[in-house]
Protein backbone atom coordinates (compact mmCIF):
# COMPACT_ATOMS: atom_id res chain seq x y z
CA UNK A 1 0.00 0.00 0.00
CA UNK A 2 2.85 2.39 0.84
CA UNK A 3 4.47 1.71 -2.55
CA UNK A 4 1.18 2.49 -4.28
CA UNK A 5 0.79 5.79 -2.42
CA UNK A 6 4.42 6.77 -3.05
CA UNK A 7 4.09 5.87 -6.75
CA UNK A 8 0.87 7.87 -7.02
CA UNK A 9 2.42 10.88 -5.28
CA UNK A 10 5.51 10.65 -7.52
CA UNK A 11 3.34 10.57 -10.63
CA UNK A 12 1.36 13.60 -9.44
CA UNK A 13 4.60 15.48 -8.78
CA UNK A 14 5.97 14.51 -12.22
CA UNK A 15 2.82 15.79 -13.97
CA UNK A 16 2.96 19.01 -11.96
CA UNK A 17 6.61 19.58 -12.83
CA UNK A 18 6.02 18.72 -16.47
CA UNK A 19 3.19 21.24 -16.67
CA UNK A 20 5.20 24.09 -15.12
CA UNK A 21 7.76 25.67 -17.32
CA UNK A 22 8.94 25.90 -20.88
CA UNK A 23 9.07 22.66 -22.86
CA UNK A 24 12.51 23.64 -24.21
CA UNK A 25 13.90 24.59 -20.77
CA UNK A 26 15.23 21.47 -19.07
CA UNK A 27 17.02 23.29 -16.21
CA UNK A 28 13.93 23.35 -14.01
CA UNK A 29 13.36 19.61 -14.48
CA UNK A 30 16.91 18.76 -13.41
CA UNK A 31 16.60 20.92 -10.30
CA UNK A 32 13.22 19.38 -9.45
CA UNK A 33 14.54 15.86 -10.00
CA UNK A 34 17.33 16.54 -7.53
CA UNK A 35 14.87 18.02 -5.05
CA UNK A 36 12.54 15.02 -5.25
CA UNK A 37 15.21 12.45 -4.43
CA UNK A 38 14.24 10.89 -1.14
CA UNK A 39 16.76 10.67 1.66
CA UNK A 40 17.28 7.15 2.97
CA UNK A 41 14.86 6.43 5.79
CA UNK A 42 14.76 3.69 8.36
CA UNK A 43 11.59 1.68 7.82
CA UNK A 44 10.45 -0.56 10.66
CA UNK A 45 8.21 -3.42 9.51
CA UNK A 46 6.75 -5.93 11.97
CA UNK A 47 8.59 -9.21 11.61
CA UNK A 48 11.71 -7.64 10.08
CA UNK A 49 14.15 -6.98 12.89
CA UNK A 50 17.84 -6.11 12.62
CA UNK A 51 19.30 -9.15 14.39
CA UNK A 52 22.99 -9.95 14.67
CA UNK A 53 24.22 -13.54 14.92
CA UNK A 54 26.07 -14.62 18.06
CA UNK A 55 28.23 -17.67 18.73
CA UNK A 56 26.58 -18.62 22.04
CA UNK A 57 24.15 -17.48 24.75
CA UNK A 58 26.75 -15.39 26.61
CA UNK A 59 27.84 -13.61 23.42
CA UNK A 60 24.20 -12.95 22.50
CA UNK A 61 23.47 -11.43 25.92
CA UNK A 62 26.61 -9.29 25.71
CA UNK A 63 25.80 -8.16 22.16
CA UNK A 64 22.27 -7.22 23.27
CA UNK A 65 23.63 -5.23 26.23
CA UNK A 66 21.79 -7.39 28.74
CA UNK A 67 22.91 -7.35 32.36
CA UNK A 68 20.93 -10.45 33.34
CA UNK A 69 22.49 -12.87 30.82
CA UNK A 70 20.71 -15.60 28.88
CA UNK A 71 20.44 -19.30 29.65
CA UNK A 72 18.43 -22.04 27.94
CA UNK A 73 18.25 -25.78 28.55
CA UNK A 74 20.25 -28.02 26.23
CA UNK A 75 18.91 -30.29 25.03
CA UNK A 76 15.44 -28.81 25.12
CA UNK A 77 13.09 -30.69 27.48
CA UNK A 78 10.46 -31.21 24.79
CA UNK A 79 9.67 -34.70 23.53
CA UNK A 80 12.18 -37.32 22.47
CA UNK A 81 13.60 -35.25 19.61
CA UNK A 82 17.23 -34.98 18.61
CA UNK A 83 17.60 -31.22 18.96
CA UNK A 84 20.15 -29.33 16.88
CA UNK A 85 22.69 -27.12 18.62
CA UNK A 86 20.96 -23.78 19.15
CA UNK A 87 21.75 -20.74 17.05
CA UNK A 88 21.73 -17.36 18.78
CA UNK A 89 20.81 -13.86 17.68
CA UNK A 90 20.75 -10.52 19.47
CA UNK A 91 19.51 -6.96 19.12
CA UNK A 92 19.09 -4.11 21.60
CA UNK A 93 18.08 -5.75 24.93
CA UNK A 94 16.63 -8.84 23.19
CA UNK A 95 18.19 -12.29 22.58
CA UNK A 96 16.85 -15.34 20.79
CA UNK A 97 17.89 -18.98 20.55
CA UNK A 98 16.57 -21.32 17.88
CA UNK A 99 16.79 -25.11 17.60
CA UNK A 100 15.26 -27.78 15.37
CA UNK A 101 14.31 -31.27 16.47
CA UNK A 102 13.43 -33.13 13.29
CA UNK A 103 9.85 -32.16 12.55
CA UNK A 104 9.65 -29.56 15.29
CA UNK A 105 11.18 -26.11 15.69
CA UNK A 106 11.62 -24.08 18.87
CA UNK A 107 12.58 -20.43 19.40
CA UNK A 108 13.20 -18.89 22.81
CA UNK A 109 13.29 -15.12 23.20
CA UNK A 110 14.17 -12.97 26.21
CA UNK A 111 13.87 -9.22 26.52
CA UNK A 112 15.40 -7.19 29.32
CA UNK A 113 13.28 -4.13 30.08
CA UNK A 114 11.08 -4.99 27.09
CA UNK A 115 7.34 -5.52 27.42
CA UNK A 116 5.72 -8.76 26.25
CA UNK A 117 3.85 -6.81 23.56
CA UNK A 118 7.13 -5.46 22.17
CA UNK A 119 9.01 -8.75 22.54
CA UNK A 120 6.59 -10.95 20.62
CA UNK A 121 6.29 -10.91 16.86
CA UNK A 122 3.74 -13.73 17.00
CA UNK A 123 0.69 -12.88 14.92
CA UNK A 124 -0.80 -16.38 14.91
CA UNK A 125 -4.34 -16.97 16.06
CA UNK A 126 -4.66 -19.95 18.38
CA UNK A 127 -7.71 -22.06 19.19
CA UNK A 128 -6.93 -22.30 22.92
CA UNK A 129 -5.52 -19.85 25.47
CA UNK A 130 -4.88 -20.71 29.13
CA UNK A 131 -2.55 -19.95 32.01
CA UNK A 132 -0.31 -22.34 33.89
CA UNK A 133 1.27 -21.63 37.26
CA UNK A 134 4.96 -22.54 37.26
CA UNK A 135 6.37 -22.08 40.78
CA UNK A 136 4.44 -18.83 41.21
CA UNK A 137 5.07 -17.55 37.68
CA UNK A 138 1.91 -17.08 35.62
CA UNK A 139 2.65 -18.42 32.14
CA UNK A 140 0.20 -17.63 29.35
CA UNK A 141 -0.08 -20.59 26.97
CA UNK A 142 -1.53 -20.59 23.45
CA UNK A 143 -2.15 -23.67 21.32
CA UNK A 144 -3.94 -25.12 18.34
CA UNK A 145 -5.05 -28.14 20.37
CA UNK A 146 -6.31 -28.23 23.94
CA UNK A 147 -3.42 -28.88 26.34
CA UNK A 148 -0.71 -28.60 23.66
CA UNK A 149 1.14 -25.27 23.98
CA UNK A 150 2.70 -23.81 20.85
CA UNK A 151 3.46 -20.38 22.28
CA UNK A 152 4.33 -19.35 25.85
CA UNK A 153 4.82 -15.89 27.35
CA UNK A 154 5.67 -14.72 30.86
CA UNK A 155 7.56 -12.08 32.82
CA UNK A 156 9.91 -12.27 35.80
CA UNK A 157 11.05 -8.98 37.32
CA UNK A 158 12.10 -6.74 34.40
CA UNK A 159 12.51 -9.64 31.95
CA UNK A 160 9.98 -10.88 29.40
CA UNK A 161 10.10 -14.33 27.81
CA UNK A 162 8.50 -15.99 24.77
CA UNK A 163 8.81 -19.57 23.55
CA UNK A 164 7.50 -20.75 20.17
CA UNK A 165 7.28 -24.47 19.50
CA UNK A 166 5.88 -25.42 16.11
CA UNK A 167 5.66 -28.45 13.88
CA UNK A 168 7.71 -28.14 10.71
CA UNK A 169 5.78 -30.98 9.09
CA UNK A 170 2.33 -32.40 9.44
CA UNK A 171 0.47 -32.51 12.71
CA UNK A 172 0.68 -30.29 15.76
CA UNK A 173 3.79 -30.72 17.86
CA UNK A 174 4.00 -28.55 20.95
CA UNK A 175 4.54 -28.74 24.70
CA UNK A 176 2.49 -30.56 27.32
CA UNK A 177 2.13 -29.19 30.89
CA UNK A 178 5.27 -30.98 32.14
CA UNK A 179 7.32 -29.65 29.22
CA UNK A 180 6.00 -26.12 29.81
CA UNK A 181 7.11 -26.42 33.44
CA UNK A 182 10.57 -27.69 32.42
CA UNK A 183 11.06 -24.91 29.86
CA UNK A 184 9.97 -22.06 32.11
CA UNK A 185 12.07 -23.20 35.10
CA UNK A 186 15.22 -23.65 33.02
CA UNK A 187 15.24 -20.44 30.95
CA UNK A 188 17.00 -17.52 32.61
Amino acid sequence: MKKFVVTLASMALAFTVAGCGNANDKSGVVADDAATEEAPQEVVVQGEIAWSDSEDAAAAAESAGMESGFQIPTPLPIGEYEWSEPTYMAMDKVVEAHSDGGGISCSIRKGEGVSLEDLSADLNEYNFDWTQDVDGIEVTCHGYEEGVANFLEWTVDDNSYDVWCMSTGEGNLGMNADEVYAMVTSIK
